[in-house]
């Protein structure tokens, strides 16, 4: 059980490593975004793909360890939580988990956090631009227009001038 336990313990160490990594390429984008590179924009989002599989790999890792455990724990998978895991008395590792446990949470919060940053940001940015192209267009309809804004014609404009066919 103390070699299950030690697993977890490595695999949470490598997980604290690649939410360190993440964290970074999120400041990174965050810098990209906020200066509207666009390119160095792209290579950020490559990485942080590769960043998130290698996430999704060992969180499958973790849970079929946390199923290892539950079963020599005889509890049920979907119960065992890591949190309950340290509450267990017989695992000398606990203490080691537990400041795993609240480091992860922290990057966690961190990493939600860039993310919300980043998100309101391009929101922000593309209804910035809706609103300019709205205006181009609004812009460009009345100056193409032979009327003006309170419905009476222009003057001087030839193309605006209405002709009458009664000679």
């Amino acid at each position: 059980m103390n070699r299950l336990y030690k697993n977890l313990e490595d695999l949470l160490k490598q997980k604290i490593k690649l939410y360190e990594n993440f964290i970074g390429l999120l400041q990174e984008e965050w810098i990209c975004v906020s200066k509207y590179s666009y390119d160095s924009l792209q290579v950020i989002i490559a990485k942080k793909e590769d960043q998130v599989m290698q996430m999704q790999s060992l969180e499958n890792s973790r849970s079929s360890l946390m199923k290892k455990i539950a079963e020599k724990l005889k509890v049920r998978q979907s119960s065992l939580t890591l949190k309950k895991l340290i509450q267990i008395k017989e695992n000398p590792y606990k203490n080691n988990l537990a400041k795993l446990r609240k480091k992860l949470l922290f990057q966690i919060k961190q990493i939600s956090e860039c993310s919300e940053k980043a998100k309101n940001l391009m929101d922000h940015s593309a209804l910035s631009l809706k609103k300019s192209l709205a205006y181009i267009h609004s812009a460009d309809e009345k100056a193409t227009s032979p009327y003006t804004a309170s419905g009476r014609m222009m003057e001087g404009r030839v193309e605006g001038r209405m002709v009458s066919v009664d000679v």
